[in-house]
């Protein structure tokens, strides 16, 4: 057979006849032989291993935050720009060309399955070098070996997260690979390969459990590991990838160790205000800090985040008086309504039917909750002011202690054009510093993972599998650092109303971290539509004389009942698609289709 490859399982996924191509070194000139004698250059090679993890933040999609943009959570206002985000709220999208893959523009991330298959080829080739290879020290080796096991882990799990089910390769494809013989994994396989990758790094007693030195910023770690397994095995066991199986014991299972393990070495929730004078709560601080390089950090909650610094959030997701020339990405009315009522703790919505109509602009209020419709921003989950800035919210601008107006002909007033304007009548503050401005650099950087996702991770298998009791345990867990009193605890009467329980928490706790948009699909079936997301909605706000407001539900982005808001409500959306081009190779040489539902 003639010495060919596919591309985006070696580099992009077609196919190509060069044949010397594996026998050089990620620099293109030093054969791969005489790498791995070497141990600084065995570094760089490990060191290109770590290329392409996504760079998350609020503008990696060309000034949004896409994932977050589409779910139901928030609006980009952005939408009259004919931008990506734009693209996808009007279903423009194709396997050819897709707004998350878009590879020609500036700041876009995009371009995940050459990407990630890339990495997972250095990987594998790395893996296979390694245990000959000339390092330092047998201590380095066995970090290094546990590092490339948690990025692959890493790397698959992003494929399996965008593309569904794929190929599984644990050692480089050889150049005489029979391709036609192809087949995906099943994404219980899939998940399985990643956990069990976990396992392997987390056995190894020379990779650290945090990052405790600024020189190593960005390497793999015990905690990281703990946190993939969970994340994966969640998704395994989930209505979208569970291929009618029953895996819920085992994502039990692994989520119950990850906690235990991340718990008994030094990770907690950061539950103490170290600032009251700016913050009005610790989740609300919690957002605003950065990584701290200790072996006893103030922050033991985060896992992992991202250090890059993004533009000050005020300039991409900020407010017409503030000189930022763009509001962004501004949450929805849905998600305000997400936020229970303080003193009761109960939700403003019922649960199992929030809304009337397909609209959303029927509420089917709980009677139960203690939410006055007239005062609709008082005695709420304090996550809601430390979230969304609404009507009456306060912000320091120019110095000043600035009052928030998004009534009409207020000072950040609606409005449904503008870029600078919000379109919902409310405006993103998660992750803002309270005095953020044009020209800081004091806002929060992304979480790629953190103790509080896990908590819930534990807590939606808990629910799944009937175990109650222990999924109230860490929603109340939660609820407590967030500023419920444990007199309002929440309790489950069912399997039923438990997992409603944990989905609503994961819907307010996990808000703007990309979490709803991968949630909301994981948890419909295949060709389901995601009705949540087919209408966004706002608040117009008017003043009376007395200063008093009138409150009026406005749908965002559409006119009509039969226009939605966002095509990408849609089934198709739930994945995206395989590149064309590299799509026709792999179905030329194999025969069969390839192409995710719809595409």
């Amino acid at each position: 057979m003639k010495k060919t490859y596919i591309l985006g399982f070696v580099l992009a996924l077609f196919l190509s006849a060069c044949s010397d191509i594996l026998d050089k070194a990620p620099d293109g000139r030093t054969p791969l032989d005489a790498v791995f004698e070497d141990p600084e250059l065995t570094a760089k090679y490990l060191s290109n291993c770590y290329n392409n993890i996504p760079k998350k933040s609020f503008w990696y999609y060309f000034w949004a935050n896409i994932p977050i943009s589409v779910s139901d959570e928030s609006w980009d206002c952005d939408d009259g720009q004919g931008l990506q985000v734009a693209h996808l709220y009007k279903g423009m999208a194709s396997s050819d060309r897709h707004p998350l893959e878009e590879p020609n523009v500036p700041s876009m991330d995009g371009l995940y399955w050459s990407k990630y298959w890339t990495q997972i080829r250095l990987i594998n080739t790395f893996l296979q070098r390694i245990p000959t290879a000339k390092v330092e020290s047998e201590e380095i080796r066995k970090r290094w070996i546990a590092e490339a096991h948690v990025l692959r882990a890493y790397f698959y799990l992003q494929l399996v997260k965008w593309y569904g089910n794929v190929p599984i390769f644990t050692e480089p494809v050889p150049l005489d690979y029979d391709y036609s013989k192809l087949k995906k994994n099943s994404f219980e396989e899939c998940a399985r390969q990643i956990v069990s990758d976990c396992d392997h790094a987390l056995e190894i007693e020379q990779l650290p459990w945090r990052i405790t030195s600024g020189a190593e910023i960005h390497r793999m770690t015990k905690g990281i590991a703990a946190a993939i397994r969970s994340e994966a095995s969640l998704y395994a066991a989930s209505p979208r990838f569970n291929d009618g199986k029953d895996l819920w014991n085992w994502a039990y299972e692994v989520n119950k160790e990850s906690v235990e393990l991340l718990t008994s070495n030094g990770y907690a929730l950061y539950d103490k205000i170290q600032n009251p004078s700016l913050y009005s709560s610790a989740y609300e601080e919690y957002f605003v800090q950065r990584g701290e390089f200790s072996a006893n950090p103030q922050d033991k909650e985060t896992i992992w985040q991202a250090y890059h610094l993004v533009p000050p959030h005020v300039v991409i997701r900020g407010f017409p008086i503030d000189g930022g020339y763009m509001a962004g990405t501004v949450p929805t009315q849905e998600l305000v309504d997400a936020y229970d009522v303080l003193s009761t703790g109960k939700p403003v919505l019922d649960l199992k039917k929030p809304y009337k109509d397909e609209t959303k602009l029927q509420p089917n209020y709980n009677p139960n909750s203690g939410y006055d419709k007239n005062n609709p921003y008082e005695d709420r989950d304090p996550r809601f002011y430390a979230t969304v800035y609404h009507n009456g919210s306060k912000k320091y601008m120019g110095g000043v202690l600035t009052t928030i107006e998004t009534f009409l002909g207020g000072n950040c007033s609606i409005h449904e054009s503008l870029r600078s304007n919000t379109r919902t009548g409310y405006y993103a503050k998660k992750y803002m510093h309270p005095m953020s401005n044009p020209s800081s650099q004091d806002d929060g950087t992304w979480k790629h993972y953190r103790l509080g996702a896990v908590y819930l991770n534990l807590a939606e298998a808990a629910a799944e599998c009937g175990k109650l009791d222990e999924a109230m345990k860490y929603v109340n867990i939660i609820r407590h650092r967030a500023g419920f009193s444990p007199k309002v605890d929440v309790k489950a009467k069912s399997k039923e109303e438990a997992v409603l329980l944990v989905r609503h928490e994961r819907q307010v706790e996990l808000a703007y971290e990309e979490y709803r948009y991968f949630d909301c699909r994981r948890w419909s079936l295949p060709g389901e539509d995601l009705l949540n997301e087919k209408f966004s909605t706002g608040m117009k706000i008017t003043r009376n004389e007395d200063n008093s407001f009138n409150y009026e539900r406005i749908l965002v982005g559409t006119q009509s009942a039969s226009t939605p808001s966002k095509m990408s409500y849609e089934s198709k959306y739930h994945l995206l698609p395989i590149p064309l081009v590299e799509v026709s190779k792999i179905e030329s040489q194999t025969g069969e289709r390839w192409q995710n539902p719809g595409w």
